[in-house]
């Protein structure tokens, strides 16, 4: 944290009047001589983001000096709750996919067709949670694996039932990796970049960023103060959404 004495940008005075970032330093000047810049910043490299990516810096008033002094806010790490349902495009390269979406479309309901297809949907979610999810996990034990023969493989170079699990895991290992980055890729949200090597860690540190800007820190009220726990902000949320659609 400190005065970087310039804009990152030439654009960034038209950014700040539409995104709301505070201004840190004035040059004390009053009507159209006045100029304004944000100069007092916080920046943080990948090994911060992953260990506190939820934390946030707040500016302060500028008093008598013509800089804001900054603060960094670490937030504690809280339970997370059940998130909704996402469908991993990963699961239509499964072997099991389209035999589970066959049989459950083959079955009747009663009712109109909206509420059958409703209620298909529905049974077809709880079998697809039983698919793999987390490809990653899959990659790393397999990067175990093919370590531990590779090293066998420096003692026995001959040896050809460990040259043979050495070539499975290669391929097995190639197939996970393309479905971790497609995960990654998915949960990035990154829609420009289409080809070249694998972006696997371009992609999940893309996805640790974006959770830490999605990420919630505190929430102005109707009476004005500041709710800061994660269960006063959802319940605000609830109070906010309850009183909107109750007066539509």
């Amino acid at each position: 944290m400190e005065d970087f004495n310039s804009t990152i940008r030439a654009t960034e005075l038209e950014d700040l009047k539409t995104t709301g970032l505070n201004f840190t330093w004035n040059n004390m000047r009053s009507g159209p001589a006045a100029i304004s810049k944000k100069l007092d910043r916080a920046m943080g490299n990948w090994q911060w983001f992953n260990c506190f990516g939820d934390s946030f810096v707040h500016v302060h008033n500028p008093g008598i000096s013509d800089h804001s002094p900054l603060s960094i806010q670490l937030m504690q790490q809280v339970r997370t709750t059940g998130r909704p349902f996402k469908f991993l495009n990963l699961w239509a390269d499964h072997p099991d996919f389209s035999i589970l979406v066959r049989e459950e479309w083959a079955k009747t309901y009663e009712g109109p067709p909206l509420k059958s297809i409703l209620l298909k949907l529905k049974s077809l979610k709880g079998h697809l949670k039983c698919l793999p999810t987390r490809p990653d996990i899959s990659v790393a034990d397999l990067r175990l694996k093919l370590k531990e023969i590779q090293s066998d493989l420096d003692g026995k170079p001959e040896d050809a039932y460990l040259k043979s699990q050495e070539i499975r895991l290669r391929q097995e290992l190639s197939l996970t990796a393309k479905k971790e980055e497609a995960f990654f890729e998915q949960k990035s949200r990154i829609q420009w970049l289409k080809e070249g090597d694998s972006n696997t860690a371009f992609f999940h540190r893309t996805v640790k960023v974006r959770q830490s800007k999605n990420h919630i820190t505190r929430m102005l009220d109707d009476q004005g103060s500041w709710l800061e726990s994660e269960q006063d902000i959802a319940q605000e949320g609830i109070n906010f959404f309850k009183n909107l659609f109750d007066n539509q």
